[in-house]
């Protein structure tokens, strides 16, 4: 008797053991699982989420739009900033290069007796430059001339009428006497900032507007050109509701918006998108105007980011952002403190250079990892890039070429900065499959050919 009644307290005791477990298990358990989400959520992110590359190699999209194709250079070494670079920028293969200050740098506009005189020699020695590199130049209508300025680089004419003869003879020059086809007029730069221009007193940007028209409209003889503006330091939602009725009321040519963003965060630029194209639904006449971010980068200030890993990979990552929302968007700058020659950013418009002019169809894309896929001749191509602002992001992606046709095939990794690495694979089914390891702030270039011959070495490290 005494016995069972030891068991049954050694019983009643388990149990009253194991209840309490469960009730400590029922308390305790939430702060596992909140600490173990918040480890998950400290390795891969707390709102990201991964990539898994899949390009469909039978799902050509059209042209590829190749908005990295710009470059702009401001005031900064300006007369010389091409001189033995022409090469290196040639390289870069840009369809654009823009210039600000060749109305105020440049000796261009002077006054007689007679009236005003115009000199084009330094300019044009600049404009020939740019020509070397297979690119076309973008004109920024800036600043005053001293010959016609109220006052400094900055300020309003004296007459508005040599205003517009100024703009008149810059066209009739660079698109009719030099027969340069679609070149891009710009009308000032940043005149938020370069003379405080507003939307409306005594220095009211859209007066600078019209009568830069009037002149265009003016310009005889010349090639197809483009003229647009303001390249507002950033995207100002008073800019467009008081410029775009203006246009409208005096039926004046515009041809691009344009403004400037700095930033570090890629979704700024997405943004700026979408917010002007709200905005544009308003003003139906302007669905067909180029939007162009003329000048871009990481950071306004010189430096820091701008010459690092970051800002390769922030370029490569804007530039996968503003694919068919922009025409262009221009980094900033080719040479000086902000320039982009010789360091990283250059190196990542190599890359962005290689690809195809066809684009295909890529899915897939995580928050840091993002990818342009294209198509160069029958070679298949998907440009990668891990872009952490923070540099701690590290991602192992898998990318898998679908709707392959059965055959072999030569694969080439390019690592931004590194060597060319070449092996064979083959498939008997329709899709290949490689993990692609991602440090923060890389770019890939991943390049699949199509062979005839099976017997390719399976491993060639190229230059």
């Amino acid at each position: 008797m005494r016995q069972r009644t030891i068991d049954t307290v050694m019983k009643n005791r388990e149990q009253v053991i194991s209840f309490m477990g469960v009730i400590v298990l029922a308390l305790v358990l939430p702060g596992i699982l909140k600490l173990a989400n918040g480890v998950v959520r400290y390795l891969v992110g707390a709102e990201g989420r991964l990539s898994a590359i899949a390009i469909e190699t039978d799902h050509p999209l059209g042209p590829l739009p190749a908005v990295w194709r710009g470059l702009a250079q401001g005031g900064e070494d300006l007369p010389t900033f091409l001189n033995g670079n022409e090469q290196k920028v040639a390289e870069l293969k840009p369809q654009y290069i823009r210039i600000d200050h060749i109305l105020d740098q440049f000796g261009v506009v002077n006054r007689n007796s007679s009236g005003l005189t115009f000199d084009w020699s330094q300019l044009d020695r600049v404009v020939r430059q740019i020509i070397s590199t297979k690119a076309t130049p973008f004109f920024s209508l800036s600043y005053m001339p001293a010959a016609i300025s109220s006052g400094d680089t900055v300020a309003p004419p004296k007459d508005w009428k040599e205003w517009s003869l100024v703009v008149q003879k810059t066209i009739e020059h660079f698109s009719g006497e030099m027969g340069l086809s679609d070149v891009y007029y710009e009308v000032w730069n940043e005149p938020d900032l370069f003379g405080e221009w507003k939307m409306s007193g005594k220095k009211d940007y859209r007066t600078l507007y019209l009568y830069s028209v009037r002149g265009a409209e003016q310009a005889a003889g010349v090639k197809p050109f483009k003229i647009g503006g303001p390249a507002t330091t950033g995207l100002y939602k008073s800019w467009v509701d008081n410029f775009f009725p203006f246009i409208l009321k005096n039926n004046l040519r515009m041809d691009f918006y344009s403004w400037h963003r700095y930033d570090a965060d890629i979704n700024k630029y997405t943004a700026d998108v979408e917010d002007v194209d709200r905005w544009i639904e308003g003003h139906p006449y302007f669905s067909n105007v180029e939007k162009i971010v003329s000048e871009l980068g990481p950071d306004n200030e010189k430096g820091g980011a701008n010459d690092t890993m970051v800002g390769a990979a922030h370029l490569a990552a804007v530039s996968r952002e503003l694919m068919f929302k922009v025409k262009y968007g221009m980094s900033f700058a080719v040479t000086g403190s902000w320039g982009i020659l010789d360091k990283p950013r250059s190196e990542a418009l190599k890359v962005l250079s290689r690809l195809g002019s066809d684009r295909l169809a890529v899915t897939g894309e995580g928050t840091w990892v993002r990818a342009i896929g294209a198509l160069d001749g029958d070679t298949y191509q998907v440009l990668l890039v891990n872009y952490d602002p923070k540099g701690a992001h590290s991602e192992i992606v898998p990318v898998s070429f679908i709707n392959l046709k059965q055959g072999n095939f030569i694969l080439k990794r390019t690592v931004m900065g590194a060597s060319t690495v070449s092996s064979a694979a083959a498939t008997s089914e329709a899709i290949l499959q490689r993990e692609i390891p991602m440090a923060p702030n890389s770019i890939v270039l991943l390049e699949l050919e199509p062979v005839n011959n099976p017997q390719t070495p399976a491993s060639n490290p190229t230059d």
